[in-house]
């Protein structure tokens, strides 16, 4: 079997993992449904108990799991081919902790939730500023420890200002940060969808860049790439993106560092293979991950941040350590 082969069967098997587990997360809850029950409904054959579960009560969580979980994982490749770093990731370099910021500011000075895209965008954009500023030797140990620093400090400030929120304003910045599909209405999800679809439109356009990037700079810049308008061009891709996932999802860490890799490891660095299968399996982890947080502890439903916090930081670890290690 050749590896072009490999590749495609890995590609998938991707999809087929993506499309089961938005099954099961459709499935299971206190309502149980069986997959033939759920398949039914989703081709319009369901009854009126199964097509309200299915279709008012789960489908929006699916939606939002697959907006946040895709977009963080295809933010990290981004991310990663950019920087030459494969420890980068949007929660590392502090664009999480911007975007958060951003959101915390807003409900401190009682703004509304149409202007939290504009909030997250803005505070995502200005701490990718800063960590790039400090990274402008291309050290990715540099990088890397800018956005450690940065976000712990990023971290300090959205504290200091939930001590200064009401009761009210404190406990829905916290559901945020704690990394909760805050808001499943329709509308609020229909934008995201749409502003994602544009996005990832984009980036399948800026595809011939990011693959000459996975080759140096100093070869893309040999073979006609003009290197510093495409890196500025999918740096700000990969904020919208994680922006747009920290909208949606609240503060989730490091899926944007694991996924990537992983993908990396089973396919190589064809980005044809590479960015598609990074997006099913970051959607693949979020959408397991909302099935664990919403039936594995009873009537208790956990934030799905948590949830992936527990799968993703072992392999952070273990990456760092890699790394470390292979120097």
């Amino acid at each position: 079997m050749t590896r072009q082969t490999k590749a495609w069967l890995a590609l998938s098997f991707s999809g087929v993992l993506c499309l089961a587990s938005m099954v099961l997360l459709l499935s299971l809850g206190d309502i149980r449904l069986s997959v033939w029950q759920v398949l039914g409904t989703l081709i319009g054959h369901g009854d009126f108990t199964a097509n309200f579960v299915v279709w008012q009560l789960r489908m929006p969580t699916v939606v939002a799991a697959v907006i946040t979980g895709g977009a963080l994982a295809v933010s990290g490749l981004i991310l990663q081919v950019v920087t030459g770093n494969p420890l980068a990731d949007s929660s590392i370099l502090g664009i999480n902790a911007g975007a958060s910021l951003g959101a915390v500011l807003l409900t401190a000075i009682g703004g509304g939730t149409a202007l939290l895209p504009g909030a997250t965008l803005i505070g995502a954009a200005v701490s990718c500023g800063l960590v790039m500023l400090v990274n402008r030797q291309g050290d990715p140990i540099r990088v890397l420890l800018g956005g450690v620093a940065l976000t712990a400090m990023l971290n300090g400030v959205i504290l200091m200002l939930e001590m200064q929120l009401n009761q009210f304003d404190f406990d829905k910045a916290l559901v945020w940060l704690s990394g909760s599909f805050w808001n499943l209405g329709a509308g609020f999800l229909t934008i995201n969808g749409v502003v994602l679809v544009i996005l990832m439109g984009l980036t399948l356009v800026m595809i011939p860049t990011l693959s000459s990037l996975t080759l140096g700079a100093k070869m893309a810049v040999s073979i006609g790439v003009n290197v510093r308008l495409g890196q500025r061009c999918l740096l700000l891709l990969a904020v919208s993106l994680a922006t747009v996932a920290v909208s949606v999802g609240g503060a989730i860490s490091f899926v944007g560092l694991m996924i990537p890799n992983i993908t990396k490891r089973i396919v190589g660095e064809r980005v044809a293979i590479w960015l598609p299968m990074s997006w099913l399996l970051g959607s693949s982890l979020m959408l397991l991950s909302a099935v664990v947080a919403n039936n594995a502890f009873g009537k208790v439903t956990l934030p799905v941040g948590l949830i992936v916090a527990v799968v993703t930081m072992p392999y952070f670890i273990y990456q760092l350590f890699g790394q470390k290690n292979s120097q």
